[in-house]
């Protein structure tokens, strides 16, 4: 007996301490299935605070959308009575997830769902009770939940605690009978009753094979954040429909998590996140890590007008690195002897560097078509520049690859060297290539101005000063690409335009090599006021892109009253 009760005091202090080591994901999201493709939480409490800290109220923010008619008045009635009367928890986190599986017959299903709190169920019911418009059926009871079915194909379930909203769709693909040798199209199963199975399964699933199980879930939200991002590589079920199985792939795959907190700062949104792999995949990165980028690649570029740039390090020889351990690198090698060349010598043949320079983006007024025979017109200006350079490494490994790329009509051969074949030049790109590296181009005047190599660094120094040390960096100058794309501010969206480029300024992104058991990697959106909370400014200009596409619906509708006055039947309006 006292053995027994030793053991029944053990287990229970187990269970207490899983318990407390899971008590970090917020305890709605035990709903969310284990095999969410991604999730998307915010805290609108902490929204709240960084607004107020800014001298914005949710008031404000709705009497800014809602300025204008008879229809904006009744809307804002609705949305405050949504905030302030319909029973929802604004205090705690909602959480945004998609989810892809296979279905019976030959057929996928994907939702989207959104999942919030409830302070009073009372209060949501009648909420509901005054918008039967929107639903097709009355409310109906679960044993654990309530739910009622939405006119755009999709369910609204609750309980005393909790709601969920799902978007459902099943897409339904032919097969072939090779029995009977013909094309079958299977039939449409019942989504409502798919919709209720779904929810029915949601609300009553264990903690086990809820996303909230997870440790990298939950040790996410140790964090405060005002906004989580986290996305699971055990969703990728596309690969079961392949014709073949490759023996390794789903171990290789299963059991990587990207978890991310989004923070409004000053001056900037920062995301940061951390990609954790599993034990092969892990072995992988850690036996083949990468260099660092190489600056070099960018000096030079020729124009001043710089609106992206994408730069990546790695070690060429993980990619024979994953073949091996797929278990197909034979196959790949008897692939490839025809040519004179294995897999490990095919990848040595570049570097491992590669750098993506865009500028000069924008419309431009091009030259007007003009005929040159019955059949032809001369060729519009480009709307941007572009070059990107893959170095070489194995010079003896190249020239048997573009070999192979001769052999194809992918390049024409010169010597040593190499230029676009036909099929590169009808996908509109330029390319020259030695046996020092490839560089590909949007055309051959932007290939002649590279080649002048100018003595100006166009690059800004802040951005090689970010990229340094990086594995992988890019960069996006906001300014420069709305300046090129919106000239003016004509228009319905014209507010919105003028806000977006005197809010927006670039967007900096970059991941570190690989560390132990993780990835570390992050994302800065950065504005031009660099004093202000990122969260205000940003709201400023979300409230005009929202108004502005108030403005034009409203327009739209004008338009078909006009067009179709009242007495018109419904269906000649709606067709």
């Amino acid at each position: 007996m006292t053995r027994f009760f030793t053991l029944l005091c053990f287990a229970v202090l187990s269970a207490a301490l899983l318990l407390s080591c899971s008590n970090n994901a917020p305890k709605e999201t035990r709903l969310i299935p284990k095999n969410a493709l991604a999730v998307i939480t915010i805290d609108p409490y902490a929204l709240k605070d960084k607004l107020q800290n800014g001298g914005i109220n949710i008031d404000s923010v709705l009497n800014g959308i809602f300025t204008n008619d008879s229809t904006d008045i009744a809307d804002k009635k609705i949305v405050t009575h949504l905030q302030t009367h319909a029973g929802i928890n604004w205090k705690e986190k909602f959480h945004f997830f998609t989810q892809q599986k296979k279905g019976s017959e030959n057929s996928s299903i994907s939702t989207l769902n959104i999942l919030a709190s409830l302070s009073n169920e009372a209060d949501f019911s009648t909420a509901l009770s005054t918008n039967k418009n929107s639903f097709t059926t009355s409310i109906q009871k679960e044993k654990s939940f309530s739910y009622t079915f939405l006119k755009n194909n999709g369910i609204l379930a609750w309980n005393k605690s909790f709601l969920m909203l799902c978007f459902y769709s099943q897409k339904v693909k032919p097969f072939y009978d090779t029995v009977n040798m013909r094309f079958i199209i299977p039939e449409k199963t019942d989504e409502k009753k798919n919709m209720l199975d779904e929810i029915n399964q949601r609300f009553n699933q264990p903690l086990s094979a809820s996303i909230a199980s997870i440790p990298a879930f939950g040790e996410m939200f140790k964090q405060k954040s005002e906004g989580y991002i986290f996305a699971s590589s055990n969703a990728l079920n596309g690969l079961n429909n392949m014709s073949f199985q490759l023996p390794k792939l789903e171990e290789l795959l299963n059991d990587n998590y990207l978890a991310a907190t989004l923070s409004f700062e000053e001056g900037k949104i920062r995301a940061s996140a951390t990609l954790f792999t599993n034990p092969l995949a892990s072995s992988i990165l850690k036996n083949y890590a990468g260099p660092t980028v190489d600056l070099s690649l960018i000096n030079n570029y020729p124009s001043q007008h710089i609106n992206a740039i994408f730069m990546a390090s790695f070690n060429p020889a993980i990619a024979s690195g994953v073949l091996k351990q797929l278990e197909v690198e034979s196959l790949v090698n008897s692939f490839l002897s025809k040519s004179g060349i294995n897999s490990a010598d095919f990848f040595a043949a570049l570097k491992g560097d590669i750098a993506v320079v865009v500028s000069d983006l924008g419309i431009r007024m091009n030259e007007p078509q003009t005929k040159i025979d019955e059949l032809s017109l001369t060729i519009k200006q480009p709307i941007g520049k572009l070059i990107a350079r893959l170095p070489v490494g194995n010079e003896k490994n190249f020239h048997n690859a573009m070999k192979i790329a001769v052999k194809e009509g992918w390049v024409i051969q010169s010597g040593n060297n190499y230029k676009a074949g036909e099929l590169l030049n009808a996908a509109g790109f330029f390319m020259m290539a030695n046996n020092k590296e490839i560089i590909i181009a949007n055309d051959s005047l932007t290939y002649a101005q590279f080649l002048v190599k100018s003595k100006t660094n166009t690059i800004k120094p802040e951005v090689k000063a970010y990229f340094s040390g990086k594995s992988t960096a890019f960069y996006i100058d906001l300014t420069e690409t709305l300046n090129g794309f919106f000239k003016d501010s004509a228009g319905i969206f014209g507010r919105t335009s003028l806000t977006a480029k005197n809010t927006l300024k670039s967007i900096y992104g970059s991941s570190e090599n690989f560390a132990g058991k993780s990835i570390l990697s992050s994302i800065e959106i950065r504005m031009q006021n660099e004093q202000q909370n990122s969260l205000v400014t940003l709201v400023s200009l979300l409230t005009h892109l929202t108004v502005d596409m108030r403005a034009q619906a409203r327009h739209e509708r004008e338009l078909e009253e006009k067009q179709f006055p009242a007495g018109f039947p419904a269906v000649i309006r709606a067709n």
